[in-house]
């Protein structure tokens, strides 16, 4: 069942790509990230910006840009409600044809989108456009190029599927271009810790990535990141869910179930279906230190023998 942002999710925009953008106290970085995509070759967006109740000021910066351009759109949360969930928001209000996610300290290059669009517009049997990948620190210096390794290019779901669950990858593909349609055809359940791993393999499930070289997605990591600074239960209640009250934590478990939940909720023939729950079974057992790992902590946590999350 889709979660209820999505239910009247079918209304198309005159905007052919609709841009998520959710922030969180972006005040450092904010004016960058907006002015590299009012730079777009490519104008044909919306940009939707989520202010998850931030109490620097980045409202008054994202209301100035949206008085100044009509197509972008501000909302406002009035409590913060996790970095999640105001990604599932963002969602929730597009009506393009083609989506990305924007971080609000990222800088995308200036041809990005247009290059995203032509190959996907070339090709009906790629779902998601993969951008090259670069580090860059808190000055805009390139601190590491990213390789270019998630370019899925089978046309077997299977094989797809199986390199998906059988390599590393960066998880840059929601800031490509994704086709909304195939999003929406997803279970949509991004509320968890890790919901991206599953929303790779179920776009693995139902299409083609390609990641070829072109135009650079400028990632920066930097002190008040919040993939750096999450590390135990009070900051990922902060960050990532304010409502999770639970101190049974399985996130290992929990994704080998999503990718059960994900196999089985695909359109694939039985046959592959069932090939496909076997090679998830292989994953598991390749991972049961990771899951072993998972009950250890839990029983610490349960008896507040520590506070670190078990990822």
């Amino acid at each position: 069942m889709k979660h209820y942002l999505f239910q009247n999710s079918s209304v198309t925009s005159s905007f052919r790509i609709s841009i998520g953008f959710p922030v969180f106290n972006g005040e450092p970085f904010v004016r960058k990230a907006i002015d590299s995509h009012l730079a777009q070759t490519y104008g044909d967006f919306e940009l939707i910006i989520s202010d998850n109740a931030s109490t620097d000021d980045t409202a008054a910066i994202c209301a100035e840009y949206a008085r100044i351009d009509n197509r972008i759109r501000v909302v406002r949360q009035t409590v913060n409600c996790g970095v999640n969930l105001n990604h599932m928001k963002v969602f929730a209000l597009a009506q393009g044809e083609f989506f990305r996610w924007a971080a609000a300290d990222d800088i995308p290059s200036t041809d990005l989108l247009g290059h995203a669009v032509t190959l996907l517009d070339r090709d009906p049997a790629l779902v998601a456009y993969v951008p090259d990948t670069a580090n860059i620190d808190e000055v805009n210096s390139v601190t590491r190029p990213l390789e270019r390794t998630l370019d899925l290019r089978s046309a077997s779901p299977v094989e797809r599927a199986t390199a998906v669950l059988s390599n590393v990858y960066q998880m840059v593909f929601p800031q490509g271009l994704m086709r909304r349609s195939t999003l929406l055809s997803t279970s949509c359940r991004w509320n968890y810790f890790g919901w991206d791993f599953i929303l790779l393999l179920e776009l693995a499930l139902r299409g083609q990535f390609c990641n070829v070289e072109g135009p650079l997605l400028y990632r920066r990591l930097h002190g008040g990141s919040t993939a750096r600074a999450t590390r135990n239960i009070a900051e990922v209640r902060r960050w990532v869910d304010p409502t999770m009250g639970s101190r049974i934590l399985l996130p290992h478990w929990k994704w080998t179930w999503e990718r059960v939940r994900a196999v089985l909720g695909c359109t694939l023939p039985v046959r592959d279906r069932l090939e496909l729950l076997a090679l998830v079974g292989r994953h598991a057992r390749w991972n049961r230190a990771a899951l072993k790992r998972d009950v250890v902590m839990a029983a610490k946590l349960l008896f507040r023998q520590t506070d670190e999350y078990p990822f």
